[in-house]
């Protein structure tokens, strides 16, 4: 059986020196100022080309064990509440497709995996957003994802339901897949559904595009961010690792998710 790869060679350490690093190291305060400030943080070059590349390998070996979803929903990750008016936000669907490779098909000899579950990497995760302790997801499917998305697959105009995201620009596609952030168009006293609704109908005002290069690590705050990844053109896929965490021990996701989202439940 191969063994398993060393994830600090993974990282480009001189850029990001992740082990035994505080609230004063630079790459540190950089990415909490961008989180303050916008609600994102970008750690471009946080993978080697050669861990970047090898990481690419395997979504490519693993995308065709991947389940493929087309949802229609609101912004909100709900049905359309029918209380509204016809034309208002709560009752706009926007169109979500992708194949995501659950945790439990990623072998225990990926790279990939191998960061993940590596606590230095935890640690840093945890240290970068400012909140402990900081846990791996419990979900045995959502806890690590590939999300691979190919010609025409699209993420609609959508709020996340958690704090953040922490994902790993792979691969980009031919053209398309650009990810695209309302920052807090909305607060958590106002829903501002005005503005909410002028990004819907296609109004650029305060759209800002978020570059995601291959080996890029990014810190998303999306809970009062819409945000969305483009269509995608041509027939490179794109691939993005996602990264889950949380600060509850026993977090997951729901049943509901899980079927949706892998097309299966724990057995």
């Amino acid at each position: 059986m191969p063994s398993r790869p060393d994830p600090a060679a993974l990282i480009d350490t001189h850029r990001y020196p992740i082990q035994g690093i505080d609230a004063a190291t630079q790459f540190v305060r950089e990415a909490r100022d961008g989180l303050a400030d916008q609600g994102v943080a970008m750690l471009e070059g946080f993978l080697t080309p050669e861990a970047t590349e090898a990481i690419c390998a395997e979504c490519a070996s693993l995308e065709s064990t991947g389940h493929y979803s087309e949802v229609m929903g609101t912004p909100y990750l709900g049905l359309p509440d029918q209380s509204y008016a016809a034309r208002h936000p709560r009752r706009a669907q926007v169109r979500s497709a992708l194949t995501a490779v659950a945790y439990d098909l990623i072998g225990e000899d990926s790279a990939l995996r191998a960061l993940y579950e590596w606590d230095p990497f935890l640690d840093m995760v945890s240290v970068l957003l400012d909140r402990s302790p900081l846990y791996r997801y419990a979900d045995p499917f959502g806890a690590l994802n590939i999300a691979a998305m190919s010609e025409g697959d699209e993420l609609g105009w959508h709020f996340d339901q958690t704090d953040f995201v922490v994902s790993i620009a792979l691969q980009s596609s031919d053209a398309g897949g650009d990810f695209q952030s309302a920052t807090r168009v909305r607060t958590e006293d106002d829903e501002h559904y005005d503005a909410v609704g002028a990004v819907l109908a296609g109004s650029t005002h305060g759209i800002e595009h978020v570059p995601m290069r291959p080996g890029t690590l990014m810190l998303f705050e999306g809970r009062y961010s819409m945000h969305r990844v483009t269509p995608i053109v041509g027939a490179r896929p794109r691939y993005v690792a996602l990264l889950a965490y949380d600060t509850r021990q026993d977090a997951d996701s729901s049943e509901l998710l899980k079927l949706v989202r892998y097309g299966r439940l724990p057995a």
